[in-house]
């Protein structure tokens, strides 16, 4: 791991027990999103009005430093959604991406659709805050977890009615693995250097568990490289820099779903 992903995970240690005193789990389990069922992330994925992006809101990253975006999340995220996104993923680290709790709420509060709360996931607590935000998926990184931390994870989350989706970063990570997650991500993107690799899709595919959903993360920038990671046997498409890095997010969102479209023949 790096510096930034050092000091993230140090911070959310220290942070996660008075958190959890100051808002208990049965406080959580009180909110109204707590117990209406999630919707399926796997599910949208596969249908055929959906194009498989997962779209992500971050104000922030420790790659690219603040994104200027002269939209706010319920305009973007509806302009995800009407570009014909699959789902959309928020992160709610604060420090480092600007991001909370609030945004995935109000997300929730806006969509009728699957949202994953993109964090660093450490400890069941936050899987329960992720359940009493409004999420149906969280992810979990294999490089900050252990076996007996990811069955705890896993097992917690599926009780809770949520899906998982396992990111990994090499074939080292596929040790974690367990056939009951959800979907596994391949994120292109070095833990260690922030670099990403354009050729990992590719890789990391002959490794990759045959009978899970796939999901492409990081560095796709157009249609053209959706239509390649799908042709490798990818099905969803975790896209937030591309789209970020413009003023309108959601306009280039949507110029890119119509670009994979045309591709498509569709």
């Amino acid at each position: 791991m790096n510096a930034v992903l050092d000091t993230i995970v140090t911070g959310l240690r220290q942070s996660l027990p008075g958190q959890e005193a100051r808002v208990p789990i049965p406080q959580l389990q009180t909110s109204p999103h707590y117990n209406v069922p999630c919707l399926s992330l796997v599910d949208y994925l596969s249908r055929p009005d959906k194009n498989g992006i997962i779209a992500e809101f971050k104000r922030a990253s420790p790659s690219r430093g603040a994104y200027r975006l002269d939209a706010d999340l319920s305009e973007t995220t509806r302009g995800y959604m009407q570009a014909g996104c699959s789902g959309l993923s928020i992160l709610t680290e604060p420090h480092h991406f600007q991001g909370s709790l609030e945004d995935l709420r109000l997300a929730r509060r806006l969509h009728l659709c699957p949202i994953l709360r993109k964090d660093f996931m450490l400890e069941p607590y936050q899987v329960h805050e992720a359940r009493a935000a409004g999420a149906d998926v969280i992810l979990l990184i294999a490089a900050l977890l252990d076996k007996s931390k990811v069955a705890e994870l896993v097992g917690l989350a599926h009780d809770l009615g949520m899906e998982v989706l396992f990111e990994c970063h090499g074939v080292e990570d596929l040790d974690l693995w367990r056939p009951d997650i959800d979907m596994i991500g391949v994120n292109s993107r070095n833990l260690s250097t922030l670099d990403m690799d354009p050729n990992r899709f590719e890789t990391m595919a002959p490794d990759l568990p045959s009978d899970s959903v796939w999901i492409a993360e990081s560095g796709l920038r157009g249609g053209q490289d959706i239509a390649v990671a799908r042709a490798l046997g990818y099905s969803g498409f975790l896209i937030g820099d591309a789209f970020l890095r413009t003023s309108l997010p959601h306009r280039e969102c949507s110029r890119i779903a119509k670009e994979l479209a045309e591709l498509q023949g569709q």
